[in-house]
């Protein structure tokens, strides 16, 4: 049986050599830290068998013939995708930091920080988003553009795991050089024309994963509520509702979406209902479980800016 790990327990078991990695990539972008991936099946691609159909069993008579039970599925294929890229340095700019490795290395955080941001965003906007905005996954709490032509909406989503349906996949032989990421020297670490700077010499590393995110019946595992704004956030329903549309729970099931909405939006909900005595003198409104779904708030996502949903 596969196991769904995290991108930190993948570290831990097969990027040894750079474990600290992970941490780059994660620390800035909470969901991508929160999310579970599997191994392809076939290193650049994964093969799923989805049930697409059911004929269980019924009561008969007694001595009547037993019906026919069968399971009908298809099969489903994924490729994955490649997260990296390219940094270039001048040979000049490179001996004023000591040369090429130490100037590759002082810039890994950041850049690898930024990676993990942008998957991030595109496993949200990408899948889950447009998903749930093309086959109408989502509710409306009723917000509409602002009269200055700014949008002024937000929405979030609720998703549900599934290591068939909703998961992320990644080619188990990437980790060769015990790396989450391979780094390698471009030109073989020496000097070479300067793609980004033309007619210039100078030194490259490329960053390379094999990374992508399988969805398959989004319609049992995302759902948006849409069209948030400051004077209309969702109700309690329209959230209870959103769970039972992805048959959500505790174990595999998170509320996504902007820190400011999200907190708009369960602030709301939890002052509206709760009675403070004259001998409070802390109020916290910050709510991390709804009914012990985890709500993840990342700056990542759309803030604000989002067009009204018909």
């Amino acid at each position: 049986m596969v196991i769904a790990q995290t991108l930190k327990e993948i570290a831990l078991d097969k990027a040894k050599k750079r474990p600290e990695l992970v941490d780059y990539l994660t620390e800035d972008a909470p969901i991508l830290d929160a999310l579970k991936w599997i191994p392809a099946t076939h290193g650049l691609w994964n093969v799923t068998e989805v049930l697409t159909g059911i004929e269980g069993p019924s009561f008969v008579d007694l001595g009547a013939p037993l019906p026919t039970v069968t399971a009908r599925t298809g099969l489903e294929q994924t490729y994955v995708s490649v997260m990296g890229g390219e940094q270039e340095v001048a040979v000049d700019k490179a001996a004023q930091f000591g040369g090429p490795e130490k100037y590759f290395s002082r810039r890994e955080k950041p850049i690898m920080r930024q990676a993990g941001m942008d998957t991030e965003t595109r496993i949200y906007e990408a899948y889950w988003r447009k998903a749930a905005l093309a086959k109408s996954l989502y509710t409306g709490a009723g917000g509409s553009a602002a009269a200055s032509g700014a949008t002024g909406l937000s929405s979030i989503m609720v998703v549900r795991m599934d290591e068939d349906l909703n998961t992320g996949i990644y080619d188990p032989s990437g980790f060769s050089a015990g790396r989450l990421l391979e780094i390698s020297p471009i030109n073989g670490g020496s000097q070479y024309h300067l793609r980004s700077q033309e007619g210039v010499l100078g030194f490259g590393v490329s960053y390379r994963g094999r990374f992508g995110w399988q969805l398959l019946e989004p319609e049992r595992t995302v759902y948006g509520i849409v069209n948030i704004s400051s004077a209309k956030l969702p109700t309690m329903s329209m959230i209870d509702d959103a769970i039972a549309a992805v048959r959500g729970k505790p174990s595999n099931t998170f509320i996504f979406g902007h820190p400011k909405i999200l907190g708009r939006v369960f602030s709301a909900l939890k002052t509206a209902n709760i009675e403070f005595v004259n001998s409070d003198s802390n109020l916290r409104t910050l709510v991390s479980m709804y009914n012990d779904i985890r709500i993840v708030g990342s700056y990542n996502v759309s803030d604000g800016n989002e067009a009204a949903v018909s």
